[in-house]
């Protein structure tokens, strides 16, 4: 069986990404495809990636628009021949010698759904507008293996059948950035179908500033919100720790003096967040007065 390896690409340089992945595809020896859709990124950026359908087994597609990552992954999706999808962000670089190979490893044991994980630079940045990226990178998603700290269903990183990919309810369209991977996570529990953990993560090769970062956060508030309204409240709580605790505030009827309480301390929340020693913990309470509000905005 042959493995589509299905990149998306917006605004990203993938020339080390490709590069590493077709020379892991020649020692490998086995079938297989590398498509790269650009989501309507920059000209200059198209055109240093388009160079790359030049590599044997690599193809090269274009979005004129963006249509955001959901979108560009069924568009792929459409585009691979293969029996299996091997799905990587565009911002991935590649650490093990044998990260391909692992993957057909599992693919020869008909393996139904992967997720290798995401580590993050073991130094901290010294550009301080980088710093709240990488401490809830290595803080919330980096995992080292192990049964009781393995990551749930991550899509950065996944390998997955097409047959079982092709079953996914995409109607739900969810724009922008953030929590695409809770909806199929939560599709693949309702389904019945585990996702093991392969303990082959890649690196996350491209730290966001600060402000970006948080408007990123801001957005996938507004899609937690969109999922609130098709999926039962016990299943997102149980998938997104965020909703957990809104939920439990909701029902309890402490939104309304969350807000009082947190208001004094919104501003200075958002300014620890920009500096060199942002706090997760502030960054929390930050996003969950957010997303009351926004919830309180629809209503």
């Amino acid at each position: 069986m042959g493995v589509s390896i299905l990149i998306p690409v917006y605004n990203f340089n993938i020339t080390s990404l490709v590069n590493a992945l077709a020379t892991q595809l020649i020692k490998a020896g086995k079938e297989a495809e590398i498509i790269l859709l650009d989501d309507g990124s920059d000209l200059s950026v198209v055109s240093d990636n388009q160079l790359l359908q030049n590599i044997p087994a690599v193809s090269f597609h274009r979005n004129e628009k963006n249509e955001g990552r959901m979108a560009s992954r069924q568009k792929l999706s459409r585009l691979a021949r293969y029996e299996y999808f091997l799905f990587l962000d565009c911002d991935s670089e590649i650490i093990k010698e044998d990260f391909l190979s692992t993957y057909f490893d599992l693919v020869e044991k008909d393996m139904i759904l992967v997720t290798g994980g995401r580590v993050y630079a073991d130094t901290a940045p010294s550009d301080c507008d980088l710093m709240l990226h990488w401490k809830y990178g290595t803080g919330r998603e980096s995992r080292k293996a192990g049964r009781n700290n393995a990551p749930g269903f991550m899509s950065n990183n996944f390998l997955i059948k097409k047959e079982t990919f092709n079953q996914l309810d995409n109607s739900l369209q969810l724009p922008g950035y953030g929590h695409e991977d809770s909806w199929w996570g939560m599709q693949f529990e309702r389904a019945g179908i585990q996702c093991y953990y392969a303990n082959n993560p890649v690196l996350h090769a491209a730290l966001e500033k600060a402000d970006v970062f948080l408007a990123k956060s801001e957005n996938a508030l507004v899609n937690l919100l969109l999922l609130e309204k098709n999926i039962d409240k016990d299943l997102l709580s149980r998938h997104i720790k965020i909703f957990s605790w809104y939920n439990r505030l909701k029902k309890t009827g402490l939104s309304g003096p969350y807000l009082f309480f947190e208001k004094p301390f919104h501003n200075y929340f958002r300014k620890n967040l920009l500096t060199c020693k942002p706090k997760l913990f502030f960054f929390d309470c930050y996003r969950l007065a957010v997303l009351m509000k926004m919830a309180k905005s629809v209503v």
